[in-house]
């Protein structure tokens, strides 16, 4: 998935009076070949103003969006503008239903407010008000590194299905395993600094030691594991990965996904729920397994080559 390469394209390169097509070598960049979209569409530009917001100081980013009929309470509060905040604050106390409540889709669907808008904003005259900017906490990041590059200020969001890998730490102080996922242009930026090392030197993710403990193993989508017993995690030598019962290759799962210290994963034979949404849950994958055994806490990781064969198993007696 992200590899250091000699990309080749085809171009027309003329030589004896003739145009030929050839392969030539990428000499642009670093030659990483990266098959994700690293974030999503939507960029963001960084509000440098700190303001109080549950009585914490916060650093975020800011997005302009449109004011619709989809206009939430959530969003008015996080509304950059303090005057402008206040001039849908007021027209919004025009909006209630019987029970009190305010009706954001009625007082933002409609054009109502820039019609009174100097009534709004104590007579004075204002613009009408189309879109507003908001803020944002999250996980985002500049679309580039280099601070004298215009792309430094603008901020972009992870797109969906980029993390991609899950990282198990043993807490020793606390007795138990600590987990994180980590954002797809973190493991690019390690696996770039990383690279002039050898490669049994290397490691595929960046390890915050400080944070999680002791770095067990890591997972991605399609990685097995093996949810051992009580008995087993006693005793790994009653598993034999050459010749498993059946009741224990039901306990091999399959990971699916990942988000904060979630990790979701589906039994390794299920190909696709029979029964959408209700088979196993929701969303089509658990964080527990049949037994109601959390998967995170106890499983051994299994890597297996594309035929199949078991090449290496990561078992852990915590």
């Amino acid at each position: 998935m992200i590899n250091k390469t000699s990309n080749k394209t085809w171009q027309w390169k003329k030589k004896n009076d003739q145009w030929k097509k050839e392969l030539v070598a990428q000499t642009k960049g670093d030659s990483w070949a990266i098959r994700k979209s690293l974030h999503k569409e939507t960029v963001s530009g960084n509000w440098k103003e700190s303001k109080k917001c549950l009585g914490r100081e916060i650093k975020a980013t800011a997005t302009r969006i449109e004011l619709s009929d989809k206009f939430t309470c959530k969003q008015l509060c996080k509304v950059t503008d303090t005057g402008i905040q206040k001039i849908l604050k007021k027209h919004l106390s025009n909006y209630k239903g019987e029970d009190g409540k305010e009706q954001f889709d009625l007082a933002f669907g409609v054009e109502g407010m820039n019609k009174n808008i100097t009534k709004l904003n104590k007579g004075k005259p204002h613009a009408p008000i189309k879109k507003v900017r908001i803020y944002e906490e999250g996980n985002k990041f500049p679309i580039s590194e280099e601070e004298s590059s215009p792309k430094s200020k603008k901020y972009v969001e992870g797109a969906k299905g980029t993390n991609l890998f899950f990282a198990i730490y043993w807490n020793k102080e606390k007795k138990r395993r600590e987990y994180e996922t980590i954002p797809l242009h973190k493991v690019i930026e390690h696996q770039k600094q990383v690279a002039h090392l050898p490669k049994a030197e290397r490691t595929p993710i960046p390890t915050d030691h400080e944070k999680g403990g002791f770095f067990l193993f890591s997972l991605s989508p399609n990685d097995l594991v093996y949810v051992p017993t009580d008995e087993e995690m006693d005793d790994p030598d009653l598993v034999n990965f050459n010749n498993l019962s059946k009741m224990q290759a039901e306990r091999i799962y399959k990971m699916v996904s990942s988000s904060g210290n979630q990790c979701f994963f589906i039994q390794e034979y299920v190909a696709k729920p029979i029964v959408n949404k209700e088979e196993f849950s929701a969303v089509n994958k658990m964080e527990k397994t049949i037994e109601d055994v959390m998967v995170k806490d106890r499983c051994w990781k299994i890597d297996v080559d594309r035929l199949g064969n078991i090449q290496n198993k990561i078992i852990i007696k915590d």
